[in-house]
């Protein structure tokens, strides 16, 4: 696994210490990621950007932006894109994991009796991030769905 380097400045430690740490570190977590995305990038085409190599599988195509819920909030990521093979990386799928649990979670509380809007408030609480009331729902027919099919 390659060892990744971070800069914070000054301003940026202080803004972990102070009130709004939670802002902090929605952005500490932001710059992480997208250094393990351009690392997981520079390993699948063996080359550094701008970089001229007889290694080289591919180039690069630019980036595009893709927004990841977290527990700290919703953060924007800039993945990297390559011309000819599919840039895959483990970031997502550790997250989509996170993401398995939640709507699990989800179901289990309408399962349960709770309201879908109060279900919908909870996940704001817990995630930073808002879940309309009809997505609650859509996570429930999909749930009798598969117990149907059971």
């Amino acid at each position: 696994m390659a060892q990744l380097n971070i800069t914070l400045n000054q301003e940026e430690i202080l803004q972990l210490l102070s009130k709004d740490h939670d802002q902090a570190f929605r952005e500490l977590l932001r710059k992480s990621l997208n250094s393990i995305l351009m690392a997981e990038s520079t390993a699948q085409l063996k080359a550094e950007p701008y970089e001229r190599s007889e290694e080289r599988t591919d180039s690069r195509n630019g980036t595009r932006e893709r927004d990841l819920k977290t527990r700290i909030g919703k953060i924007t990521l800039t993945v990297p894109r390559h011309r000819n093979i599919p840039f895959k990386t483990l970031v997502f799928d550790n997250y989509s994991r996170s993401e398995a649990a939640l709507i699990a979670s989800m179901a289990e509380m309408v399962v349960s009796g709770v309201a879908t809007r109060k279900v919908s408030n909870i996940m704001e609480t817990l995630c930073g991030t808002t879940f309309s009331k009809s997505s609650v729902s859509e996570v429930c027919k999909d749930l009798i769905e598969k117990v149907n099919e059971f």
